[in-house]
């Protein structure tokens, strides 16, 4: 029998943060049972407990904390039968009721009865089927960035883990049998109570939150649900619930009556000038070495780093021009100050000095044909009509790319068009060809579908070889390090397949002219990073 050594924190004038109690993956959750640290329970770990328990293997401290799945301090033969428990007796079981996740998503809220998953920070509801087979969860669509396949482990009856294909973690713990009405909760922010116990400041933020003690600064994390004008508290644990009836007053105002009959009047804090506001959308940021696309809508939103895939959500209030960020959770806060320009284009400098450049996105469709900031767009998520036809490569793309091919010929090289404009009926019949030689799902990485294709648009070039032979040649490598001089850019590159949705193509060129194109090649981005869009068919 082992002990294990325990550290006891002090709460004395601090909030105890929600992702100190409800489980975060950020914040160095461990899975209990899960020995390996894999995040997935399984035999191995079985396995390795018992081997510990009969003396036939020793465990690091870390595994050792994980063994302890009873969290009693010991690791025994109780232990390996509540992991046992844990494991075995969920199998092919789809999980009930409402569940709260954190990971790198964010804290997302599942239903597994109704078949909703709902982003906390946006409110955004996404409806999904689902079933269990073994330890699998099978969504019937992409749930989790592009995956829709997690393998799920219990640690207790009320906390679940699912990891991603590619290892990405959610961390899961129960949270009641009812969905969450989003529309129902009170609204995300920062709120004065004064009443009958003094004053407090409190912070919601989805169905979680804290409050601290304006007097004694301490203070506890809180989750808590909704059943018409009645609000049940979970304070600090999942055991320790206090009920509390709402009355309305207005927008910024409202009241608590908690059950002991205690009454407190919150004000909302730094009520909102919806004027000074940017734009609800998507803003396209640049800097110096730095690409992201900013989601805004009212006073919340979230960025992502092109170049990363990383993002983080955001709350922000606006003073005039300065404006003061809330990144990803209180008490991160960040300044600057924003500088506009005209109705799509703004500035904002940080606090450090780094200065962006913001555009707003914008897609319109003009005779079925999409734009997106005025580029034309046709790619797996974009199509264009089978009326598209220019006929032939647009008379701005032939005559740079014979300028292109004279000053390869001066370095030696020999370039010429193998592939310019194809027709959609055409790209319709090759496609097919494809599909009929090596299966839809492969063709679907190397050839577009009718409609699909960038070479109905006039504006894209196959050199030379359509092959991968081309791969490495003087003349790909030339093209790779030139072309946007000329107003090109490399449309496929390497390690992008998950973006551009095709494979690597040194060989397949596309025109936007030589300050657009030189503007992407510069920030190392694919055409759909820098525009902050996908690439992706509908089925």
């Amino acid at each position: 029998m082992s002990k294990i050594s325990k550290t006891l924190f002090s709460a004395i004038a601090a909030v105890v943060i929600s992702s100190l109690y409800f489980p975060s993956v950020n914040a160095g959750y461990s899975l209990k049972g899960d020995i390996s640290g894999d995040n997935v329970i399984g035999g191995g770990d079985m396995k390795l407990l018992q081997e510990y328990i009969l003396n036939n293997n020793t465990l690091t401290q870390e595994q050792a904390e994980r063994a302890d799945v009873n969290s009693d301090g010991c690791i025994d033969s109780f232990d390996l039968a509540l992991a046992k428990k844990n494991l075995y007796s969920k199998l092919d079981k789809l999980p009930q009721g409402t569940w709260i996740a954190d990971g790198n998503e964010g804290v997302r809220y599942y239903n597994f009865t109704n078949g909703t998953v709902i982003d906390q920070t946006s409110g955004k509801t996404t409806d999904f089927s689902c079933d269990a087979s073994s330890h699998n969860l099978n969504f019937n669509k992409n749930i989790f960035a592009d995956k829709k396949h997690a393998i799920f482990s219990y640690s207790s009856e009320k906390a679940l883990v699912l990891r991603w294909d590619g290892g990405a973690v959610e961390t899961l713990h129960y949270y009641g049998e009812n969905p969450i009405d989003y529309s129902k909760l009170i609204r995300s922010g920062k709120w004065t109570a004064s009443g009958g116990y003094g004053s407090r400041e409190f912070s919601f933020s989805g169905v979680s939150g804290n409050y601290t003690d304006s007097e004694t600064g301490m203070g506890l994390a809180f989750e808590y649900s909704v059943n018409g004008n009645k609000l049940a508290f979970r304070m600090g644990g999942a055991d320790n619930s206090v009920t509390a009836t709402v009355t309305s007053v207005d927008s910024t105002h409202f009241t608590l009556t908690w059950e002991d009959g205690t009454t407190e009047n919150f004000t909302r804090q730094n009520s909102v000038d919806y004027t000074k506001l940017i734009g609800s959308g998507k803003w396209l940021a640049s800097g110096k070495n730095s690409y992201r696309v900013f989601t805004f809508s009212g006073t919340s939103g979230n960025y992502i780093d092109s170049k990363t895939g990383m993002g983080v959500a955001f709350e922000y209030s606006a003073d005039e021009e300065n404006l003061t960020f809330q990144m990803g959770g209180a008490g991160n806060n960040v300044n600057a100050v924003l500088t506009p320009i005209d109705s799509t284009h703004f500035t904002l400098t940080w606090e450090n000095g780094n200065v962006e450049n913001f555009t707003k996105q914008n897609i319109e469709k003009r005779n079925g044909v999409t734009y997106v900031n005025g580029i034309l767009i046709a790619n797996k998520t974009y199509s264009l009509p089978s009326s598209y036809n220019p006929g032939a490569l647009t008379a701005e793309t032939q005559a740079a790319f014979n300028r292109m091919k004279n000053d390869a010929a001066a370095a030696g090289l020999n370039l010429w068009v193998c592939s310019g404009f194809r027709s959609y009926s055409y790209q319709d019949q090759l496609y097919n060809s494809y599909v009929a030689r090596d299966g839809k799902a492969a063709a679907d990485t190397y050839s577009a579908r009718a409609g699909h294709s960038e070479h109905q648009t006039g504006l894209a070039i196959d050199i030379n070889m359509a092959s991968d032979a081309f791969i490495g040649t003087p003349e790909a490598k030339w093209i790779a390090a030139n072309c946007y001089k000329y107003g090109f850019i490399l449309r496929y590159p390497q390690g992008k397949q998950d973006i551009t949705g095709y494979k690597y193509e040194a060989w397949h060129v596309r025109y936007l002219g030589t300050e657009t194109a030189k503007a992407v090649y510069d920030s190392g981005l694919t055409l759909e990073e820098y525009l902050g869009i996908d690439s992706v068919y509908q089925n």
